[in-house]
C-alpha cells in the first residue's frame, strides 16, 4: 500500500468523520474535508506510526519544494545572463558603415536608402510588413534590379536575382551583402517584434547598412553603434511636403477626392464605407484582418482613383504609400487588447503624416470629428524618446533541463532592466498552456516552433485550428486544410488567416506548401464582398432603428441615448 493510501486510510480510521464544506470561492468545486486540530493532535500522540508517516512524507515534500525552488533560482540565474552585450560583442568584430536616415512619414528617408540598394551588387531590404516587402519587390524589379521576395508567406524567387525583399524576422545572417537597408527602425522597442531590429542592427553581415527610423529612435540606435564602436554618418530628413491641422470634419457629405477616414476597429470602417457607398461615394478599406492581396487591391483601386476615398484602420500609418490630401480621425481612441484609451502623440503622427503626397499635394491635412484639442496638440509635440532596445527570447535557453513553460514564465518576470527590455513571451505561453498534455515528451525545440506559429490569440476558431495542426504535426499525421466556411466576408478572412498558420506550421517542419492558389481564390470572394456587401455593416440604433452617424461612438443614436441615459442595461 502506498504511503498516501496509507496516510488516507490511518487517518479515516483513527478521526471521527470528518467536516464537508464546499469553498465558498469555488462553489463548482469538490467539497473540502475539514477534521477539528484537537482530533488530529489526539490521534498523532495517540499512533505513533501515524505520525512518522506524516512526518516523513512532510519531509520529502518539503525536500522537493527546495529542489524546486532552487532549480527555479539556478533557472533565473541562467536567463539573466542573456543581454544585449553578446549582440554588441559581435557586432564590434564586424568591419560595416551605417548610415541613419532620421526624419518623419513623408520624408523620403526610405526612397533614399533604397537609390543606395539599387546601385548594390547584392542588396537585402528589412521591413516589417509582407506589403512593404513586397512594394519594394515589385518597384526594384521594375527598375530593373532583379530582387526575391521573402516572407512568413511566400518566397518568391526571380532569376538571376542578387537582391531581397524581406520581413525582418527571415534575415539572413550567415550570407554577405554589400548593401542592407533597415526599415522603420523606430519598432526596435516594440514588446512582440523589436528584438527583430535589435539582432539586424547588431549582427546584419553587409559591408553598408542603411537605417531608416524616426527622430524618437534617434538617440536610442546612435548610442547602440557607439557601443559597437561602427563608423556611422546621419542624414536628416524632412517632410517634403508641410503637414497643417485644418480643424473639425463636421458632416461626412464634406468628403473630398483624396480624404482617409480612420477609425479603429474593422466593424467601424466597414460601417463608414457603408455610409459613404450609401451617398453615392466609393471608398476603398483598409484594415489589419484584411489579407495582403485584398489590401493591395484596395489600394489600387484608390491609387487609380476608382475609389474617391479610402477609410482605414491605423494599418495605414505604415508601409502604404497613397496619395492622400486629407486624414480625418473619426475617431480618436482606441481599444489597445486591454482597455479603450486615446491615442498616443505617436499614433496620431504616424497616421496624420499619411496626408500629402509630394508630386501630387503641396499640402497635408489633417482634420477630426473628436477631441480637436488631443489631435491639433498631438501634431505639435514631439514623440518622446525610446529609451530601450529589445531583445529576443534566447535559443540556447532550449536546451537547459528545465521545463519550458517556466522558462517562458521566468523570462517575462525577470527583473526589468533600465536599458533593454525582454521579448513579450505571454502569447507563446498562452499557446503552450493550450498543447497541455500533447506537450509532454516533445523537446523544447519542436514546442517553440510550435508555439512562436504567428496566431491571432484572442480568436478561438483560430487558435483551434492552430491546436488541430500541432497535435497531427505531433501523432506524425498529415495536417487538415482550413475548412472554414466562406459565407461572407469574415468567414473569408478568418479561412484566409488560417491558411497562413497551416503554411507557417509546415514550413517549420520542412514542408513548404504556400497554398497560394486558394488564397488567391479567396482574396477574389473577399473583394466581391467587400464590393457588394458593404450596406450589411450600416450601424443603426439599437432601440429605434435610424441609421447612425458615422461620428456616433455607441449603438444608441443621440434621442434615444438622452432618454435612457439614466437606465442600466443588460
Amino acid at each position: 500500500m502506498s504511503e498516501y493510501n496509507l496516510t488516507r486510510s490511518m487517518i479515516d480510521r483513527f478521526l471521527p468523520e470528518p467536516i464537508v464544506r464546499s469553498n465558498p470561492y469555488y462553489k463548482s468545486s469538490a467539497p473540502m474535508r475539514l477534521w477539528k486540530e484537537e482530533d488530529v493532535l489526539r490521534v498523532l500522540s495517540e499512533n505513533k506510526e501515524l505520525a512518522r508517516v506524516l512526518k516523513e512524507k512532510a519531509k520529502k515534500k518539503e525536500a522537493r519544494r527546495k529542489r524546486a525552488m532552487e532549480k527555479s533560482a539556478e533557472a533565473i540565474e541562467f536567463l539573466k545572463q542573456f543581454s544585449p552585450d553578446d549582440l554588441i560583442a559581435q557586432g564590434r568584430e564586424m568591419k560595416r558603415h551605417f548610415v541613419l536616415h532620421v526624419g518623419p512619414t513623408n520624408s523620403g528617408k526610405t526612397y533614399d536608402a533604397i537609390q543606395a540598394l539599387k546601385k548594390a551588387e547584392t542588396g537585402l531590404y528589412l521591413g516589417p510588413l509582407r506589403l512593404l516587402a513586397l512594394e519594394m519587390f515589385e518597384n526594384l524589379n521594375m527598375d530593373s534590379c532583379p530582387c526575391n521576395l521573402l516572407t512568413g508567406e511566400e518566397f518568391e524567387p526571380i532569376p538571376m536575382a542578387r537582391h531581397t525583399a524581406s520581413t525582418i524576422e527571415l534575415c539572413d545572417f550567415d550570407r554577405h551583402y554589400d548593401v542592407v537597408v533597415i526599415d522603420e527602425a523606430q519598432l526596435i522597442a516594440d514588446p512582440f517584434r523589436g528584438a527583430g531590429w535589435t539582432n539586424a542592427i547588431c549582427l546584419v553581415n553587409a559591408d553598408e547598412v542603411h537605417v531608416c527610423l524616426a527622430p524618437e529612435a534617434k538617440n536610442l540606435i546612435e548610442n547602440l553603434l557607439i557601443a559597437m564602436n561602427t563608423e556611422y554618418d546621419i542624414v536628416e530628413h524632412e517632410r517634403l511636403v508641410p503637414l497643417e491641422f485644418s480643424g473639425v470634419f463636421k458632416d461626412i457629405n464634406g468628403v473630398k477626392p483624396g480624404d482617409a477616414l480612420i477609425a479603429f476597429s474593422r466593424k467601424r470602417v466597414l460601417a463608414i464605407s457603408a455610409v459613404l457607398e450609401k451617398r453615392g461615394i466609393k471608398s476603398s478599406v483598409i484594415y489589419g484582418a484584411l489579407p495582403p492581396a485584398a489590401r493591395r487591391e484596395e489600394t489600387r483601386k484608390f491609387a487609380e482613383k476608382e475609389t474617391r476615398v479610402v477609410v482605414a484602420t491605423d494599418a495605414i500609418g505604415m508601409g502604404i504609400s497613397l496619395p492622400i490630401k486629407r486624414v480625418i480621425f473619426v475617431q480618436t481612441d482606441k481599444f489597445d487588447g486591454q482597455q479603450q484609451r486615446p491615442l498616443t502623440v505617436s499614433e496620431i503622427k504616424q497616421v496624420a503624416g499619411r496626408a500629402g503626397r509630394f508630386g501630387k499635394y503641396d499640402l497635408g491635412e489633417v482634420l477630426t470629428m473628436d477631441n480637436k484639442h488631443l489631435i491639433s496638440s498631438a501634431l505639435k509635440d514631439d514623440v518622446p524618446s525610446i529609451e530601450k532596445l529589445q531583445i529576443a527570447f534566447p535559443k540556447e535557453a532550449l536546451e537547459y533541463d528545465y521545463p519550458l513553460g517556466k522558462l517562458l514564465s521566468q523570462w517575462d518576470n525577470l527583473e526589468k532592466s533600465e536599458f533593454y527590455s525582454r521579448e513579450d513571451m505571454t502569447e507563446a505561453e498562452y499557446l503552450l498552456e493550450k498543447l497541455g498534455n500533447h506537450a509532454k515528451g516533445v523537446s523544447h525545440d519542436v514546442l517553440y516552433n510550435l508555439i512562436t506559429c504567428p496566431v491571432d490569440i484572442k480568436n478561438d476558431m483560430l487558435v483551434n485550428y492552430w491546436l488541430e495542426c500541432c497535435i497531427n504535426i505531433l501523432k506524425g499525421e498529415d495536417l487538415r486544410q482550413p475548412n472554414f466556411g466562406e459565407y461572407n466576408l469574415e468567414l473569408c478572412e478568418l479561412k484566409y488567416q488560417a491558411y497562413d498558420v497551416y503554411h507557417q506550421l509546415l514550413r517549420r517542419i520542412g514542408i513548404e506548401d504556400d497554398c497560394l492558389e486558394d488564397k488567391e481564390r479567396l482574396c477574389n470572394k473577399i473583394n466581391k464582398f467587400l464590393l457588394k456587401k458593404k450596406r450589411d455593416y450600416l450601424r443603426h440604433c439599437r432601440i429605434c432603428g435610424r441609421e447612425l452617424p458615422i461620428s456616433c461612438a455607441y449603438n444608441l443614436c443621440d434621442e434615444c441615448h438622452e432618454k435612457n441615459k439614466y437606465r442600466y442595461w443588460d
